[in-house]
């Protein structure tokens, strides 16, 4: 019963069915003729956004929520394109002479006969893909059982239900190999791991194929000024502000911020627990003032300090308030800010501040220090500009300190302060 019960929230998480946890009933449905209500958040407040068509042609409107940005079909057209479905299942189904139903008295004159049986062919109607997801369902169960990390669980559940609906038959490789090169838009990266992802699919279910040898190419990250970073950060929504502010005092990655529980807050010593991901190391940071205030400032709705519902809307939020920032400052760069880039920009600093990579490889939690070396690399794009400040009481430099200004010297009873630009 256990199983049963994981099993279907699995296939909820991947399939994007309501889950029992959401607070929702399904889909709200408004009165004949006007738009649904939104099945998240329950808001009317809607967009037409374009249309999508079932595989018998019935066009379904697809609807997008100005209140909490999801973008769902319009349950009534998708009751439809069911009825069109079964009413094709049962002419399909329904016996070539009726017994015993129609009552005939008439006669019929016929001129010319055929050979039925030799003109016989056999019609194939279309089927829903529940067979296919079945089987991806029952792949993505097994990787559970087998103590595979959520987040690849979920990746790869995504990854085989997009081949599946760009019209690739995951039982047949050929067919795959075919709709994988086909996506001219896809990086060569990105096709390393669904071909990676596909690859643990056969091995689960016992099929043997050869699949194309796609190179991981690795690229240098892009390092924003810390400027543009704190841009962004005073432009975002405070939850979302608070999110990323932990992610630059830190370096912790996306996954490892957006599980953190309020257990792993202590204000009292000003620190912040890091439960790792991707069998990393746990760390342990000391933040700033700020960030505490920031944290303490968050409802506590949960265990756990961010309430996004998922980090689906976790990423989907921040893109669309990062989108209308960069637009407003007319700055293209903030665009190229990713949650990683945060990662990337703080062991960057620390190391151009210390030049200690094996500091700058247990701040970021890694076991391998050949990970680590990718930052000694990005040094020289940092310029040696400084911010200078000065300080002539301790309650300013311990203003100063909080904003991450670094002591340089004293002169004539001043205390001088630096950052980096």
């Amino acid at each position: 019963m256990a199983d049963f019960h994981a099993e279907t929230q699995l296939d909820n998480h991947i399939f994007g069915k309501a889950s029992s946890n959401s607070g929702k009933s399904g889909v709200l449905v408004a009165s004949a003729g006007a738009s649904p209500l939104c099945p998240h958040c329950g808001s009317d407040r809607l967009w037409r956004d374009g249309l999508r068509y079932s595989i018998f042609g019935d066009k379904i409107q697809r609807w997008l929520c100005r209140n909490c940005e999801l973008r769902f079909s319009d349950p009534v057209d998708v009751q439809k394109s069911w009825s069109t479905f079964e009413r094709v299942e049962r002419v399909e189904a329904k016996p070539r002479k009726a017994t015993g139903d129609i009552v005939s008295t008439r006669q019929i004159c016929v001129t010319e006969t055929k050979n039925l049986a030799a003109e016989q062919q056999q019609i194939e109607v279309p089927r829903r893909s529940e067979d296919i997801n079945g089987k991806i369902l029952e792949f993505l169960w097994q990787l559970k059982k087998e103590a595979y990390a959520e987040e690849t669980i979920t990746g790869y559940g995504y990854v085989l239900k997009t081949l599946a609906k760009r019209g690739a038959n995951l039982f047949n490789p050929e067919s795959v190999k075919e709709v994988i090169a086909r996506q001219n838009t896809w990086s060569q990266g990105r096709k390393y791991n669904v071909t990676k992802a596909y690859a643990c699919f056969l091995n689960k279910t016992g099929i043997k194929a050869t699949l194309p040898n796609y190179k991981l190419q690795r690229k240098l990250p892009f390092i924003p000024a810390e400027e543009e970073i704190d841009q962004l950060i005073a432009g975002c929504g405070p939850q979302m502000a608070t999110f990323l502010q932990l992610l630059k005092e830190t370096g912790a990655r996306c996954g490892e911020a957006f599980q953190l529980r309020w257990t792993d807050l202590d204000t009292k010593n000003v620190t912040i627990n890091i439960t790792p991901e991707k069998q990393s190391n746990p760390r342990i940071f000391k933040v700033s003032g700020t960030l505490i205030s920031m944290l303490n400032s968050q409802p506590k709705q949960s265990i756990k300090i961010f309430t996004y519902k998922n980090k689906y809307y976790l990423g989907k939020t921040f893109r669309t308030q990062r989108k209308r920032i960069s637009a407003k400052l007319a700055n293209p760069r903030i665009i190229q800010i990713h949650f990683h880039t945060f990662r990337h920009w703080k062991a960057t600093m620390e190391y151009h501040k210390t030049k200690d990579i094996l500091y700058v490889m247990r701040l970021l939690g890694h076991r391998n220090i050949q990970n680590t070396l990718l930052y000694t690399q990005l040094v020289s794009f940092q310029t040696d500009d400084y911010v200078c400040k000065a300080a002539k009481s301790l309650q300013e430099a311990s203003q100063l300190i909080e904003a991450g200004f670094e002591y340089v010297t004293e002169m004539e009873n001043v205390k001088l302060f630096r950052k980096r630009k």
